[in-house]
């Protein structure tokens, strides 16, 4: 009896071994944590992976209402800003520095903040950490079929204050949003073809993306121990100029604007008079 119990447990072990689904850092291990997350800690980090158009893993989000001013609010990237905590102060012990700041809300629940979005070949884990010096009640995500823009987005989850806030805290760790599935159409990120993933501001205070723990089946351009952000910033000085205007198209950059100039790794808003 005793061996054949033995021999049920190899089977099973097996069989599960045989069914797992290997899966891969989406950004490059050589930047990321021994949990695989990636920390906006340094500005390189930040300015290799985020940016305006789709050549970046990450693509940045402008608020989708015109502020006082008349504009619509962007993202920013700081490596510098301090973190809040559960409670809501800023810079103290607990607290990470380092992030992709998003514009908020222009109401709670309006859904129209600024964000992130990002084109996957499929997606097997993904998970947030975020923080703001308000609560974090309500933050939208955002996902679809294939590699679509803003305008197409499917709700999959979000807080619905005071009812049910995606949290009462200030600082939180939005986990395993893969597993996330929409009540009514049953959209979720869980895929193994490719999806697009948006998160979204939708609090009246700016929140901070400080790090991003994503993995896919497709294995993306980066060996096991990648190359990291020091390896590329040598390159940058003499990598071609391009310009984008702020819907993401390539254009001259020769008439008079505000564009955003890509060279390498580094990207900046510049002013063409």
């Amino acid at each position: 009896m005793k061996n054949f119990l033995l021999s049920i447990s190899v089977v099973a072990a097996l069989s599960t071994a045989a069914n797992a689904q290997e899966t891969y850092n989406y950004f490059d291990p050589a930047d990321c944590d021994a949990n695989g997350w990636l920390w906006f800690d340094t500005q390189e980090k930040l300015e290799k992976y985020c940016g305006f158009t789709d050549e970046f893993k990450i693509q940045l989000l402008s608020a989708a209402y015109e502020n006082g001013d008349g504009e619509y609010a962007e993202c920013e990237l700081d490596a510098e800003i301090k973190g809040y905590n559960a409670e809501g102060e800023q810079g103290v012990e607990g607290t990470k520095t380092g992030a992709i700041i998003l514009p908020r809300a222009s109401s709670i629940m309006a859904q129209n903040g600024g964000g992130i979005m990002m084109w996957l070949p499929d997606c097997a884990e993904f998970s947030v950490y975020l923080s703001s010096e308000a609560s974090l009640k309500s933050m939208v995500l955002y996902g679809g079929k294939g590699h679509i823009e803003r305008v197409d987005f499917a709700v999959i989850a979000s807080g619905v204050p005071p009812f049910k806030p995606l949290s009462k805290q200030c600082q939180m760790t939005w986990s395993n949003l893969q597993d996330e599935v929409h009540g009514t159409s049953g959209m979720t990120l869980n895929s193994k073809e490719k999806v697009t993933a948006a998160v979204v501001d939708d609090i009246t205070s700016p929140v901070l993306i400080q790090g991003i723990k994503l993995f896919t089946y497709t294995q993306t351009e980066y060996p096991e121990n990648g190359a990291g952000v020091e390896d590329i910033i040598g390159d940058d000085a003499n990598a071609p100029v391009e310009y984008f205007n702020l819907q993401g198209l390539k254009v001259n950059g020769d008439e008079p604007g505000i564009y955003i100039r890509r060279q390498g790794a580094k990207t900046s808003k510049v002013l063409v008079k």
